[in-house]
């Protein structure tokens, strides 16, 4: 669709044909400098789809039949009639599956008397040697003139494909007319003289019909095929000839069933094939695929995304971001057109799959920073306090360290304090630190589960690096502590590594390893409540004791 609305565009300032190619390039002067600059027109791409063979949906068919036939009954053989007709046939809109229709069939069945010695005395009875004087001839042929309309139902089983087999039931009025009653001559009261009791009623039967067919679509509007049917009938004067049983009453129903070839054409044909909304000529202008309601296979039909989405019917991800046109319209409400509905710097693709932050909200976790300003920070998105120190991102100076709220969210900063001997003071308060006390400088963290020091407490401890420098008498323990989740044995391993870190750490940066002793404690020795996230925090701590000489 997009370009479509580019070529509008370039018509809009150069003439263009009614076709949808045409020159590529043409002139314009430009004000300024009165040269001819070439411009680029845009044709629109040739797109060629296979054309689905499907049942034409509302549309009526009209056929012709040439059909043989096969009796049954007495005079079973191997003759072969002929029938003709017609047959029409209305599929339903949309539901191919399901047809209805009709047939009217003229012709006639052939068959030859055999096995005369079969029916003894009631051959003698209706074929009497001086009214038939070759009645006793073997094969004698004869033949019964047909007449039948049969209304149908029709369920076919592959409607959508080129080759489509089909099963068909009805009912059937069949008018018949035997050759032996109709060339019987009539007496003087204008009855038959063999056939006394007939009427002109039992030439007609109403019975059950079945069958099946195939019919192959070498175009939309014109199909061949083949077709056999079976009738179920109760009469036994088909023939012409009833086999009577002793005290009355004929055995022995006939039957027939056809077998041939059906044309058929399709009339009224839909502007519309594939029932989109969109008629075929548009269609075949936009580009779009006329035999089906989604060319680009993405869940969208057509027309909503060109009518209604203002997506592009040939592209699953209109705005390439990883998220189908039709996840981000109804199952994500995000903009199909747009890789950043929220505008928050985060593609959608990455807040659904990636972050799982909200792609409508800016904000997902309403701390008034935006989801892209905290993955740039470093901060959680889904989270107000991403260090759990109880001061919300957007008021915390240091969101990812726990800190005070004296320091805006950071910890004491050691390199700012006055430290004498066991006094250490800062700007805003001031702590005394005897021998035998320790100091717990919040913000020292590690890589979960490990004793790996992360960057950001660095600056902590250059602070206690500067702080020994300063003051080269005090000797110092660093104590390990975790929470209580864990192992005892973990937690006392983990505490002790955790130490060993921070002591090397400070040796490397030049303090005296003598002066420095480094000892694991686990959790033994709590300072918070270990059944709250905060106290867990407070717990997992690295702790600074001075020791006496």
């Amino acid at each position: 669709m997009n370009r479509l609305y580019l070529f509008l565009l370039v018509c809009l300032s150069i003439p263009c044909s009614d076709g949808y190619s045409q020159d590529t390039t043409a002139a314009t002067t430009s004000k300024d400098t009165n040269k001819t600059v070439p411009v680029i027109t845009p044709a629109l791409p040739t797109r060629v789809y296979e054309k689905q063979t499907l049942y034409p949906n509302g549309r009526l068919e009209v056929g012709g039949l040439f059909f043989t036939t096969k009796y049954f009954g007495e005079f079973t053989d191997n003759n072969i009639g002929f029938v003709y007709g017609v047959t029409t046939r209305y599929m339903m809109p949309f539901l191919p599956e399901i047809g209805l229709g009709a047939r009217l069939t003229n012709g006639y069945l052939k068959y030859d008397r055999r096995y005369k010695e079969r029916f003894g005395k009631d051959w003698e009875r209706q074929y009497p040697e001086n009214d038939f004087p070759f009645s006793d001839s073997i094969g004698a042929t004869r033949r019964t003139k047909v007449t039948a309309f049969e209304p149908l139902f029709y369920l076919n089983l592959f409607p959508r494909k080129r080759l489509n087999y089909y099963f068909f039931a009805g009912y059937s009025i069949l008018l018949f007319t035997p050759q032996d009653i109709d060339e019987d001559p009539l007496d003087g009261v204008g009855k038959h003289k063999h056939y006394p009791d007939y009427k002109d009623e039992n030439g007609a039967a109403f019975h059950l019909i079945g069958g099946v067919g195939i019919d192959f679509y070498p175009t939309r509007n014109l199909s061949v095929g083949i077709q056999a049917a079976y009738r179920y009938m109760k009469t036994d004067i088909l023939d012409g000839y009833a086999q009577l049983l002793e005290g009355g009453g004929a055995t022995n129903p006939d039957a027939y069933a056809e077998f041939g070839l059906k044309v058929s054409y399709y009339m009224f044909g839909s502007s519309d094939t594939d029932g989109d909304g969109i008629s075929d000529e548009e269609e075949e202008k936009m580009g779009t695929n006329p035999y089906s309601t989604d060319t680009d296979g993405d869940g969208i039909s057509d027309y909503d995304e060109i009518y209604m989405y203002k997506t592009d019917p040939f592209s699953a991800d209109t705005d390439k971001d990883g998220l189908s046109d039709s996840k981000e319209i109804i199952e994500y409400r995000t903009n199909p057109l747009s890789t950043d509905t929220d505008k928050d710097g985060l593609a959608d693709s990455d807040e659904i799959l990636v972050y799982k932050t909200n792609p409508l909200l800016t904000d997902t976790d309403g701390d008034t920073l935006g989801d892209g300003a905290e993955m740039n920070n470093g901060t959680n998105p889904l989270n107000v306090d991403s260090d759990g120190d109880l001061i919300n991102d957007n008021l915390d100076n240091c969101p990812m360290i726990i800190g005070y709220v004296e320091q805006k969210g950071c910890p004491i900063p050691l390199e700012a304090s006055i430290v004498h001997d066991t006094i250490i003071q800062t700007k805003e308060v001031v702590r005394i630190i005897e021998k035998g006390q320790s100091y717990t400088p919040y913000g020292i963290n590690f890589k979960s589960g490990k004793a790996e020091i992360e960057v950001e407490s660095e600056l902590i401890l250059d602070g206690v690096v500067k702080w020994l420098r300063e003051n080269p008498t005090i000797i110092v323990e660093v104590r390990g502590h975790t929470d209580a989740q864990g192992s005892p044995e973990h937690n006392l391993l983990l505490s002790q590594r955790r130490a060993e870190s921070v002591r090397n750490y400070l040796v490397k940066e030049g303090i005296d390893p003598t002066r420095l002793s480094a000892k694991g404690l686990g959790k033994s020795v709590p300072v918070g409540d270990n059944n709250s996230e905060k106290g867990k925090a407070q717990n997992r701590r690295i702790e600074f004791y001075i020791k006496n000489k």
